[in-house]
Formats: structure tokens, C-alpha cells, sequence
């Protein structure tokens, strides 16, 4: 499903469909800003990316994966980042009219700002670069209750070690740990590849937006801190569980 705003005239409205003289170079001084999502969809709602925005295919390949490997690549006149999120991760074409986002699943940071601009918020007239700021920070966001529950899980699994140390505990435990390995190191790309774009490594960036992503970066350190601290606290699990459901069955 393809949704599009139009922000002109200093207000930001829904619109059904996309005029190609919005891509265009500005007229005199007036400011056009377009965002346009695709949520799931289909491959002629995906032509967009290719025939109205001439996207490179790699990129649009990688924007429409059902998974990302977070990234962000800078291209001749626009930036293609891939996000992961909690529960959709996202792929975003910025230019300096234009954002455009693409996912496979519901994305609630998404759709809470299309929500918010939809019942009058005037974020998007900040420009394209400042809303994806804006996603990008509340998909990072999303993640914290997620490493909440991973946390609390890592707390329960200690409780069951102390109660009674079986070899299927020791399974799961070894589930779990696999589980927080692959977060934390998702998180840790793509805390590098927020860094890179605070330090004006990929493409040059106000004082402003360097400042925003710097936050950004500073909110994917804690996330990865923590959840180091519970890979380090499951292996430690792991080889106690093992050591007592070993010393058990001898006994």
C-alpha cells in the first residue's frame, strides 16, 4: 500500500497520487517535499522506485528484502539507507525533496508519524532528511523493550539454573544466548553506520542533524552495552547449567 505527502505551501497534506513535477527542481523559490512509504508492496505499487525515482536496482533489491543488514550508502543524489527495526526493518531513499520508505512488514515508527502528520503534525516540514531522523531514531527506540524482555529472560533462566540444572535448560539457555548474539550484533552495524553519518563520513551533514544522529548513536550504544552484558551473563548460565545437569546425571 503506497502512501504519499506532499508538503507545499508551508502544509503538509495526504494526496493519492504522485505528480512528477514535484521531482523536479524547485520553481523560483517555492518548496516542495515529498514522502512517499510502501508498506508491502506489490510489485507494480514498486515501480515507483524505479520508474518515477530511477533508484539503482541494487538498492531497490536490498529496500524491498523482507531483512537488512543495516547500512547506509550514499549515491549520486541520494542516500540509501537499509534500518533495522523491532518489528519491520526498513529501507529509506532521502534526497533533498524526497523521502521515501519501504518495508515488508507494519512498522509502528512509521506509522506512528504518518498518524501524527496525518491529524495535522508539522514535522515534515523540517525536510525529507530531519523525518528520517525522526524514523530512524524511533525505530532505535523500539529495540529498548525488546532488550527489556531479553534482560528479564536472562533473569528467569539464572532462577531456573539455581532451581534445577537439566540439559534442556542448558538448550535454552544456548537459544537465548544465540538469540541476544544476533540483536546485539544488528544493533552494533547499524550503531556504526549512524556514527559514519554524525561524522559526515557518507555525505556532509548540517551541525543540527550531525547533533540529532550523534544521539541516536549514543541511544544504540546503550542498547549494545546491554545486551553484551547478557550475552557475557548466558554464557556464564550456560557453563554452570551444564556443569551441574553433567554432575546430576552422575549422581
Amino acid at each position: 500500500m503506497n502512501t504519499i505527502f506532499v508538503h507545499r505551501d508551508g502544509r503538509t497534506e495526504r494526496v493519492t497520487s504522485l505528480d512528477r513535477s514535484w521531482l523536479g527542481p524547485p520553481a523560483g523559490a517555492k518548496v516542495v517535499y515529498i514522502w512517499v512509504d510502501l508498506a508491502a508492496p506489490s510489485i507494480p505499487e514498486s515501480l515507483v522506485l524505479t520508474d518515477s525515482f530511477a533508484f539503482h536496482a541494487l538498492a531497490v533489491d536490498e529496500a524491498r528484502a523482507e531483512r537488512h543488514s543495516p547500512r547506509i550508502d550514499a549515491y549520486d543524489d541520494y542516500l540509501f539507507a537499509a534500518v533495522a527495526g523491532p518489528d519491520a526493518d526498513v529501507g529509506f531513499f532521502v534526497g533533498s525533496s524526497y523521502i521515501v520508505s519501504v518495508h515488508r512488514y507494519d512498522s509502528k515508527a512509521v506509522a506512528d508519524q504518518i498518524d501524527s502528520i496525518s491529524h495535522g503534525g508539522k514535522q515534515f516540514s523540517e525536510g525529507p532528511f530531519a523525518m528520517f531522523h525522526r524514523l530512524v531514531s524511533a525505530a532505535v527506540a523500539g529495540f529498548e523493550p525488546v532488550v527489556r524482555e531479553h534482560t528479564s529472560c536472562v533473569d528467569g533462566l539464572e532462577r531456573r539454573v539455581f532451581e534445577k540444572a537439566t540439559p534442556g535448560l542448558v538448550r535454552d539457555i544456548v537459544r537465548a544466548r544465540a538469540q541476544v548474539f544476533d540483536l546485539e550484533q544488528r544493533l552494533r552495524r547499524q550503531q556504526e553506520e549512524v556514527r559514519r553519518l554524525a561524522a559526515r563520513e557518507i555525505v556532509p551533514v548540517s551541525d543540527e542533524m550531525a547533533f540529532r544522529f550523534r544521539h541516536v548513536r549514543n541511544q544504540l550504544a546503550g542498547l549494545t552495552d546491554r545486551l553484551s552484558g547478557a550475552d557475557r551473563r548466558l554464557g556464564d548460565l550456560a557453563a554452570s547449567a551444564s556443569a551441574l545437569a553433567a554432575k546430576k546425571s552422575w549422581m
